[in-house]
Parts: structure tokens; sequence; C-alpha cells
């Protein structure tokens, strides 16, 4: 074998080692899986992840923001929900939160980073997200196609026409793929990539931070009436 095919394999199996590890999520040695929960395969997102729970948050609102005694509900919570790139959550963690007759105080985080709060952030809205989701599928709530139709064309339309994207959709899939497509898109499936070909995708970066923004704020009236609406077209 040539120095050349050599180094190609042992390149090959290196980097199948990687992979490996990272498709399995391999913790690494000291880290604690009941604190931070399972290693996961998005470095970013991991990372954030961490520095969520290092500065305290995971303790009063939950890994996976199922929130602890009288800490507020980041799940339902209307300024999490309108926050972009950390707008809102950025002020309000260096403000903090005085202690009020229904909700514990918060302390202040004024020495936090901007990349710290970035990081703190990302991780609320994908917890968020991934929340909503499967609180949203597993809702069974009845749909009226005309408030559907309605929502559509005020929220929807200006990306979506239906003579040409969704023609028949309603005689292609049943209401739960339908609902699933609704909520997460198969074609913006995923977090943002830091591959350079995704990057310069401002598109695709764009119509994802939308549906990830609706995703966050439906309520299950909303998706309900959306998947009825959906149906009739034929």
């Amino acid at each position: 074998m040539s120095r050349y095919r050599l180094c190609g394999f042992v390149l090959a199996l290196i980097l199948a080692a990687v992979q490996t590890a990272i498709t399995q999520r391999v913790a690494r040695p000291g880290y604690d899986i009941d604190f931070i929960g399972p290693p996961m395969a998005d470095s970013v997102l991991q990372h954030s992840k961490e520095t969520y729970v290092l500065f305290g948050c995971a303790y009063c609102h939950g890994l996976y923001l199922v929130s602890r005694g009288e800490a507020t509900d980041l799940m339902l919570s209307r300024l999490v929900g309108r926050d972009e790139n950390a707008n809102l959550i950025g002020q309000l963690l260096r403000a903090g939160i005085p202690q009020t007759a229904k909700l514990s105080p918060m302390p202040q985080f004024s020495d936090l980073s901007d990349q710290q709060i970035a990081d703190i952030a990302r991780w609320i809205h994908y917890a968020r997200r991934q929340g909503r989701y499967n609180e949203l599928m597993a809702t069974n709530t009845p749909g009226d196609p005309a408030a559907g139709k309605s929502y559509f064309q005020q929220t929807c339309s200006p990306c979506h026409a239906v003579e040409r994207e969704l023609l028949r959709i309603g005689t292609k899939y049943d209401a739960m793929t339908l609902r699933a497509a609704i909520l997460d898109p198969p074609k913006l499936r995923g977090e943002p990539s830091y591959k350079l070909d995704e990057l310069n995708d401002g598109k695709r970066a764009a119509a994802r931070q939308r549906h990830h923004a609706l995703l966050e704020n439906y309520s299950a009236q909303e998706v309900a009436n959306l998947v009825s609406y959906l149906q009739t077209v034929k």
C-alpha cells in the first residue's frame, strides 16, 4: 500500500470514529449526564445547553423548561416568544426580576458576555421549540377550516401560494402528517448550520427563523384550524 493510500485509509478511520462518537453522543470523561442531560450531536447547541446550566438557569427553570417552584414558565412566556437573537432575554438577564406575589426573584447577571447571553437564549429557544412541538402534536383540538384559511392568508400566504405549492395537499397527506409539516417543515428541519453552503443561504435561514418563531407561539387552536383548512385544499 502506498504512503498516500495508507494516509487516506488512516484518515478515513479517524473520521469514521469521530462520526460514530457524534452519532452515538458519547459523553466525555467526567460528564454528568444526570445534571446536563445526554450530550448532543450539535456541538453549538451542546455548548449553549452547558452555558444555560452553568449559570444556574436550569436550577429554577428546568433543563427542558419544566419550571420549578415559582420560577417563570419559559415554555409559555410571551416575552420569550417575542425574543429575537436575545434582544429581550438579554435585557432581562442583565436587569434581573424583583420578587412578586406570584414569582420568585431572579438575580442580575450583569457580568454575562454577549456571547454567553446568546448561548443561553439559543438553548431556551431550542428547548421551547422541542416542548411546543411535542405538546402541539399531542393536542387533539377540532379545527375550523374558515378560520384556518383566514390565518393562512394573513400569516402564510406571503411565502406560500396555495395554487403553486399546496395544490391537492389535502388528498396527499393525513391530518397528523400535515400537522407535523406545519410545525416543523421538512425542508427547514434542524437547527442553523455553520456549514459554508448554508451560511450563504440567507433565504433558507430567514424561512427557518420565521417558522421557528411560529412554532414557539402557535396556539393549539391555530394549528388545528390550519390543518382543517389544508385538508380542504383538493
